[in-house]
Parts: structure tokens; C-alpha cells; sequence
């Protein structure tokens, strides 16, 4: 066994192979095999390579886990980019959002029309990317069939299909 000894507390209670197939998150899973391989002896350098991670990593999974245990291996929560519109105004631009589509004479609202009304309403600047995952997270999907028009006659319409030659 080649590498620098490291001081870590007992890993012989928990069953990392197991929680390494349970785990959902791929930073854990890694996680909790790098502990396994301690179980069996293998120095950071050696877990390190096996894992492609850096050993200063595994260093640190160690530090976690001597401070906090095996939840110090958990994945924690405020990665990445944190949400513009929160849980208690989603209800709020659901609401606008299908107030606008109705108040609409004809057609359908766009993209830019929802964009312009988060920077109008609630303040937020999106791009359309954004403006339509904001959409998704309130179960808006604007996958629809063709509008029809507001001066169209429905009447008319089924009159000419009947008499339509085939």
C-alpha cells in the first residue's frame, strides 16, 4: 500500500458498496466507492486513480466525513443557479400568464409575451430559454393545435367539409 496514511475515523459500520449501488447522485456514488476502497486498504493516490479524481478531493471526502459522518458524503444542496421566480409567486405568474392568453382576441400568446410580462409584473429579466423552463415548472405547455381565428364561422366551416368533393 503506496500513499500517505490518512487519518480517518472507523468507515467498519457502514456498507459503502451497498450505498454506492442506492445512491441516486453520481458525486455520491463516488463518493461512497472511494470509501469502500479504504475498506480494503487502498491508500488516496490508489483510490484517486481507480476513480480519475484528484486525491485532494478524496482528502476532503475524508475531512467531511470525519466532521459529520456519512451525511458529510450526501450531496449538498445550493449548487448551481438559483431560481429568479420562487415557489410562492409560481401561482401568481400561472395566473397572469393565463389572464394574458385570455385576454388575447385572437392567437395564441408568444415566448416574448411572457417574457415581457416577468419584466413587467415581477421584475425578473429571462432569456426565452428561461422564460420557457419558468413555463414548464408551471405545467404551461404551449404545444397546441392551430388556433382559430375570432371572426371565423364554425358553421360555415362544417357546412363546406359535408359538401366537400372526396
Amino acid at each position: 500500500m503506496k500513499g500517505r496514511k490518512r487519518s480517518l475515523k472507523s468507515v467498519d459500520g457502514h456498507d459503502f458498496k451497498t450505498l454506492a449501488k442506492r445512491a441516486h447522485n453520481a458525486r455520491e456514488k463516488i463518493r461512497y466507492l472511494a470509501f469502500a476502497h479504504m475498506q480494503e486498504g487502498k491508500s488516496n493516490i490508489e483510490i484517486a486513480r481507480m476513480l480519475k479524481v484528484n486525491r485532494i478531493a478524496i482528502s476532503d471526502w475524508i475531512k467531511r466525513f470525519n466532521n459529520n459522518g456519512i451525511e458529510g458524503l450526501k450531496e449538498r444542496k445550493g449548487r448551481g443557479a438559483k431560481l429568479k421566480l420562487d415557489t410562492s409567486q409560481r401561482e401568481a405568474f400561472r395566473k397572469s400568464v393565463l389572464e394574458l392568453q385570455e385576454q388575447r382576441a385572437g392567437g395564441r400568446i408568444k415566448g416574448s409575451d411572457v417574457k415581457k410580462l416577468m419584466e413587467e409584473k415581477f421584475g425578473i429579466k429571462h432569456t426565452m430559454k428561461s422564460v420557457y423552463n419558468e413555463l414548464h415548472r408551471v405545467n404551461l405547455v404551449w404545444i397546441s393545435g392551430r388556433s382559430k381565428h375570432p371572426k371565423a364561422d364554425v358553421e360555415a366551416q362544417e357546412d363546406f367539409k359535408k359538401t366537400l368533393e372526396k
